[in-house]
Protein backbone atom coordinates (compact mmCIF):
# COMPACT_ATOMS: atom_id res chain seq x y z
CA UNK A 1 0.00 0.00 0.00
CA UNK A 2 1.27 3.16 -1.31
CA UNK A 3 1.24 6.19 1.42
CA UNK A 4 1.48 9.36 -0.03
CA UNK A 5 3.11 12.57 1.23
CA UNK A 6 0.32 15.43 1.76
CA UNK A 7 1.83 19.00 0.60
CA UNK A 8 0.11 21.29 3.25
CA UNK A 9 -1.31 19.00 5.10
CA UNK A 10 -4.55 18.87 2.26
CA UNK A 11 -7.28 17.16 3.39
CA UNK A 12 -8.16 14.50 0.97
CA UNK A 13 -10.97 15.92 -0.74
CA UNK A 14 -8.88 18.95 -2.05
CA UNK A 15 -6.19 16.54 -3.31
CA UNK A 16 -6.38 16.89 -7.42
CA UNK A 17 -2.68 15.66 -8.62
CA UNK A 18 -0.24 12.94 -7.81
CA UNK A 19 3.24 12.50 -8.70
CA UNK A 20 6.13 10.49 -7.95
CA UNK A 21 9.41 12.21 -7.83
CA UNK A 22 12.74 10.84 -6.73
CA UNK A 23 15.04 12.42 -3.69
CA UNK A 24 18.39 11.59 -3.46
CA UNK A 25 17.80 8.26 -4.92
CA UNK A 26 14.60 7.41 -3.41
CA UNK A 27 11.36 7.74 -4.98
CA UNK A 28 8.24 9.44 -3.00
CA UNK A 29 4.57 10.01 -3.93
CA UNK A 30 3.24 13.16 -3.47
CA UNK A 31 -0.20 14.51 -3.49
CA UNK A 32 -1.33 18.39 -3.40
CA UNK A 33 -3.65 20.49 -4.96
CA UNK A 34 -1.30 22.66 -6.97
CA UNK A 35 -0.54 21.56 -10.67
CA UNK A 36 1.64 18.40 -11.44
CA UNK A 37 4.77 20.69 -12.57
CA UNK A 38 4.49 23.01 -9.54
CA UNK A 39 4.73 19.22 -7.48
CA UNK A 40 7.69 18.05 -9.41
CA UNK A 41 9.30 21.28 -9.35
CA UNK A 42 9.08 21.18 -5.49
CA UNK A 43 10.73 17.49 -5.23
CA UNK A 44 13.33 18.94 -7.74
CA UNK A 45 14.21 21.52 -5.59
CA UNK A 46 14.97 19.22 -2.78
CA UNK A 47 16.93 16.95 -4.22
CA UNK A 48 19.21 19.45 -5.51
CA UNK A 49 19.03 20.83 -2.17
CA UNK A 50 20.10 17.25 -0.83
CA UNK A 51 23.13 16.27 -3.11
CA UNK A 52 24.51 19.78 -2.37
CA UNK A 53 24.50 18.88 1.08
CA UNK A 54 25.72 15.53 0.36
CA UNK A 55 28.53 16.44 -2.13
CA UNK A 56 30.14 18.16 0.61
CA UNK A 57 30.48 15.22 3.09
CA UNK A 58 30.82 11.99 1.87
CA UNK A 59 30.25 10.56 5.41
CA UNK A 60 27.12 11.54 5.96
CA UNK A 61 23.69 9.65 6.59
CA UNK A 62 20.26 10.17 4.56
CA UNK A 63 19.08 11.45 7.46
CA UNK A 64 21.61 13.41 8.23
CA UNK A 65 21.46 15.37 4.73
CA UNK A 66 17.50 15.47 5.35
CA UNK A 67 17.84 17.65 8.45
CA UNK A 68 21.31 19.79 7.24
CA UNK A 69 18.76 20.23 3.70
CA UNK A 70 15.53 21.10 5.88
CA UNK A 71 17.83 23.35 7.92
CA UNK A 72 19.43 25.07 4.50
CA UNK A 73 15.93 25.21 3.18
CA UNK A 74 14.03 27.09 6.27
CA UNK A 75 17.06 29.64 6.74
CA UNK A 76 16.83 30.48 3.01
CA UNK A 77 12.77 30.74 3.48
CA UNK A 78 13.14 32.47 6.72
CA UNK A 79 16.06 34.92 4.82
CA UNK A 80 13.31 35.39 2.44
CA UNK A 81 10.61 35.96 4.57
CA UNK A 82 12.40 38.59 6.30
CA UNK A 83 13.53 40.18 2.84
CA UNK A 84 9.73 40.04 2.07
CA UNK A 85 8.48 41.86 5.32
CA UNK A 86 11.39 44.33 5.20
CA UNK A 87 10.31 45.30 1.30
CA UNK A 88 6.83 44.97 2.99
CA UNK A 89 7.54 48.07 5.51
CA UNK A 90 9.62 49.93 2.85
CA UNK A 91 6.75 50.07 0.83
CA UNK A 92 3.87 50.56 3.56
CA UNK A 93 5.26 53.90 4.60
CA UNK A 94 4.83 55.06 1.00
CA UNK A 95 1.49 53.50 0.35
CA UNK A 96 0.12 54.78 3.44
CA UNK A 97 1.45 58.33 2.23
CA UNK A 98 0.18 57.43 -1.50
CA UNK A 99 -3.35 56.53 0.55
CA UNK A 100 -3.02 59.64 2.90
CA UNK A 101 -2.36 61.64 -0.34
CA UNK A 102 -5.66 60.19 -2.06
CA UNK A 103 -7.64 61.16 1.05
CA UNK A 104 -6.35 64.60 1.32
CA UNK A 105 -6.85 64.52 -3.10
CA UNK A 106 -10.77 63.55 -2.74
CA UNK A 107 -10.82 66.13 0.45
CA UNK A 108 -9.45 69.02 -1.75
CA UNK A 109 -11.62 67.81 -4.69
CA UNK A 110 -14.87 68.18 -2.25
CA UNK A 111 -13.94 71.58 -1.38
CA UNK A 112 -13.10 72.33 -4.96
CA UNK A 113 -16.58 71.15 -5.92
CA UNK A 114 -18.01 73.09 -3.23
CA UNK A 115 -15.75 76.27 -3.83
CA UNK A 116 -17.33 76.22 -7.62
CA UNK A 117 -20.97 75.79 -6.18
CA UNK A 118 -20.76 78.73 -3.98
CA UNK A 119 -19.05 80.90 -7.08
CA UNK A 120 -21.97 79.60 -9.25
CA UNK A 121 -24.49 80.96 -6.73
CA UNK A 122 -22.51 84.20 -6.18
CA UNK A 123 -22.67 84.73 -9.96
CA UNK A 124 -25.83 84.12 -10.71
CA UNK A 125 -26.62 86.69 -7.20
CA UNK A 126 -24.32 88.87 -9.23
CA UNK A 127 -26.28 88.67 -12.53
CA UNK A 128 -29.34 89.27 -10.17
CA UNK A 129 -27.86 92.44 -8.80
CA UNK A 130 -26.92 93.37 -12.68
CA UNK A 131 -30.32 93.08 -13.46
CA UNK A 132 -31.29 95.30 -10.70
CA UNK A 133 -28.24 97.93 -11.22
CA UNK A 134 -29.33 98.64 -14.99
CA UNK A 135 -33.20 98.71 -14.17
CA UNK A 136 -32.43 101.29 -11.33
CA UNK A 137 -29.73 103.08 -13.84
CA UNK A 138 -33.07 103.64 -16.38
CA UNK A 139 -35.22 104.37 -14.02
CA UNK A 140 -32.95 107.09 -12.75
CA UNK A 141 -32.16 108.52 -16.52
CA UNK A 142 -35.67 109.08 -16.43
CA UNK A 143 -36.15 110.65 -13.87
CA UNK A 144 -33.02 112.94 -14.64
CA UNK A 145 -35.33 113.54 -17.96
CA UNK A 146 -38.18 114.24 -16.00
CA UNK A 147 -36.39 116.83 -13.61
CA UNK A 148 -35.06 118.63 -16.95
CA UNK A 149 -38.48 118.84 -17.95
CA UNK A 150 -39.91 119.82 -14.76
CA UNK A 151 -37.05 122.00 -14.04
CA UNK A 152 -37.68 123.70 -17.38
CA UNK A 153 -41.65 123.98 -17.07
CA UNK A 154 -40.56 125.91 -13.58
CA UNK A 155 -38.42 128.35 -15.14
CA UNK A 156 -40.71 129.22 -17.82
CA UNK A 157 -43.17 129.46 -14.93
CA UNK A 158 -40.74 131.60 -12.76
CA UNK A 159 -40.24 133.51 -15.80
CA UNK A 160 -44.05 134.20 -16.47
CA UNK A 161 -44.34 135.27 -12.83
CA UNK A 162 -41.67 137.58 -13.46
CA UNK A 163 -43.62 139.17 -16.48
CA UNK A 164 -46.54 138.84 -14.12
CA UNK A 165 -45.02 140.49 -11.18
CA UNK A 166 -43.28 143.58 -13.49
CA UNK A 167 -46.54 143.76 -15.09
CA UNK A 168 -48.68 144.22 -11.59
CA UNK A 169 -45.54 146.35 -10.83
CA UNK A 170 -46.18 148.73 -13.76
CA UNK A 171 -49.93 148.51 -13.53
CA UNK A 172 -49.93 149.75 -10.04
CA UNK A 173 -47.74 152.31 -11.08
CA UNK A 174 -50.50 153.48 -13.25
CA UNK A 175 -52.59 152.99 -10.61
CA UNK A 176 -51.16 155.15 -8.29
CA UNK A 177 -50.12 157.43 -10.75
CA UNK A 178 -53.75 157.25 -11.68
CA UNK A 179 -55.25 157.74 -7.95
CA UNK A 180 -52.89 160.83 -7.99
CA UNK A 181 -54.47 162.32 -11.19
CA UNK A 182 -58.07 161.82 -10.18
CA UNK A 183 -57.24 162.96 -6.56
CA UNK A 184 -55.88 166.00 -8.28
CA UNK A 185 -58.64 166.44 -10.36
CA UNK A 186 -61.46 166.14 -7.62
CA UNK A 187 -59.41 168.30 -5.28
CA UNK A 188 -59.46 170.77 -8.29
CA UNK A 189 -62.92 170.38 -9.72
CA UNK A 190 -63.74 171.08 -5.55
CA UNK A 191 -61.54 174.21 -5.25
CA UNK A 192 -63.09 175.13 -8.68
CA UNK A 193 -66.73 174.57 -7.55
CA UNK A 194 -66.13 176.12 -4.05
CA UNK A 195 -65.51 179.60 -5.62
Amino acid sequence: MNRYIHLKGLDLMEVKNKVLIKINGQEYPIVGAEPKEYLLKVGSFVDDRMEEIAGTNKRLSTSMIAVLTSINIADQYLKQKDELEHLQQQYTVPLNKLEKMKTELEAAEKRLKETEYHNQQQQQQLLVLKEYKEKKEKETALLRDTLKEKEKDLQKAEEIINDLQNKLFENQLKLVEARKQLDAYVEGSDKGHYK
